[in-house]
């Protein structure tokens, strides 16, 4: 328990804002004191200076009778609590006035013959103590004469000890009440980190990919923290469930092609056999061998691409010479299965792009279009030219595409159940995504005008 406390972010954070808080309040208080402090000296010592001037201005011509007539007929309570010293330019005391306080009478016992007589005895000393301090104030003439003026004022550390009582008391209280509260509020601050680590332990003990965070309300840093952190769970559940799907489809479409490989392989190796179907069935084994090499090339590229590390030879084309030469290479097919390859683009449309490259794009659009189009459809390839973008469709007028399938169907591997029956790898849509992504444009799927599917290729016309 002690150690789970010391480990606490919330109880660290909370001591270290406490000492900084009774850092910052014995720092201002010490400033304050000393400023009170100064205040007050400086008001006292300026008032007696004020008192001696005032008291100097008695004098006339170094004869001090008005001054001492001055001194002696004063009856306020500042002059009465004042010691009074006039100085000649000998250093003799010429006049000087006590306070009554300062005065102290004993009566002394004085023995003559038979009789005892009680003799009154003055006795002057300055009742200085730690409760209170002396001050005196000078004035000097220009003849050497000196004019002293003194008073008693109450001790500086005496006189401000109930504010440095006051602070100390309030202060340990405040410095215990920021530790409490900053406790609970660091605890609570800090409450969406310990459910990021618990949840990421949830993950890691228990393998339940499907844990989150729970959402703090706000649009604080922490609620932010949490939201990105959800977001990258979700991606990562996705990514672990798009792998799944791969290999599992990739298991599937790998399983045929490497058994009738075996197969042929087998039939090959038959000593009675025929030399010509020896010679088939090795064929049959290389064709085999090229549809998984294709299969793994293009997992490859994909792969490369959504890493960002495809290479790319840009060159300015005209993107009407990819449509022609993928026009020209499945015209063949089209008129096969009775399907109107057209073409509509009026004028030239340049990008900077790598030819080979978007032309593999262009041809997996085209060959996916005739694919899934019935004997007697239309497939349309256009371009046209924007001011910042170049744009590629292929639409068909095919069975179209679910819009609950628009996302998966440039998934790798991802084979709908609607074209199981099609021969294919289910990577050319990925790799049509990959490498559009990879020229920094964008490929998206919708309907058709005339019904069907239509895809649209957006490239930016500057690389």
């Amino acid at each position: 328990m002690l150690e789970r406390l010391r480990q606490s972010l919330a109880l660290r954070l909370a001591v270290q804002y406490a000492f900084v808080f009774a850092l910052g309040s014995a720092l201002l208080f010490g400033v304050l004191y000393w400023m009170l402090a100064r205040s007050l000296n400086a008001r006292e010592l300026a008032s007696l200076e004020r008192q001696v001037r005032s008291v100097a201005r008695g004098f006339d011509r170094g004869v001090p009778l008005e001054l001492v007539a001055r001194v002696n007929n004063d009856l306020s309570p500042e002059m009465r609590a004042s010691f009074v010293r006039f100085i000649s330019a000998d250093k003799r005391i010429v006049f000087q006035k006590l306070p009554d306080e300062w005065i102290e009478t004993q009566i002394k016992s004085i023995p003559i013959g038979p009789y005892t007589i009680n003799q009154p005895v003055r006795i002057e000393r300055i009742p200085q103590t730690e409760l209170r301090d002396y001050s005196i104030a000078t004035y000097q003439w220009d003849n050497g004469w000196q004019l002293q003026v003194g008073r008693i004022m109450d001790s500086r550390p005496v006189l401000l000890a109930p504010l440095r009582l006051a602070f100390t008391s309030v202060g340990a209280g405040a410095l215990l009440l920021s530790l409490i509260a900053g406790t609970f509020l660091a605890w609570r601050a800090t409450r969406p980190l310990r459910l990021v680590s618990a949840t990421a332990r949830r993950i890691i003990e228990e393998g339940d990919l499907a844990a989150r965070v729970p959402g703090p309300n706000g649009r604080g840093e922490l609620a932010v923290l949490v939201h990105q952190l959800n977001t990258l769970l979700d991606k990562n559940a996705a990514h672990v469930r798009v792998l799944r799907e791969t290999l599992d489809n990739l298991a599937h479409d790998l399983r045929t092609p490497l058994t009738r490989l075996r197969g042929t392989a087998e039939l090959a190796m038959q000593d009675s056999g025929d030399p010509l179907e020896a010679r088939a069935a090795l064929a049959d084994c290389v064709n085999e061998s090229d549809r998984v090499l294709h299969l793994l090339e293009a997992l490859l590229d994909i792969s490369a691409a959504e890493a960002g590390a495809l290479k790319l030879n840009r060159d300015r084309i005209d993107l009407r010479s990819l449509t022609d030469r993928a026009a020209d290479l499945y015209r063949e097919v089209a008129e096969e299965k009775k399907i109107s390859l057209l073409l509509d683009q009026p004028e030239p449309v340049e990008a900077d792009a790598d030819a080979i490259r978007l032309g593999q794009a262009v041809n997996n659009l085209v060959d996916n279009a005739l694919k899934y189009t019935p004997s007697g459809g239309r497939v349309l390839v256009a371009v046209r030219g924007e001011p910042s973008a170049a744009i590629i469709t292929v639409s068909d007028n095919g069975n179209g595409i679910a819009p609950a399938e628009r996302e998966a169907v440039f998934r790798r591997l991802y084979r709908s159940d609607s074209s199981r029956s099609q021969r294919g790898l289910g990577l050319g849509l990925s790799l049509v995504k990959a490498i559009v992504e990879s020229h920094g444009g964008t490929v998206t799927v919708d309907d058709a005008p005339g019904g069907g599917a239509r895809f649209t290729v957006q490239l930016p016309r500057q690389g």
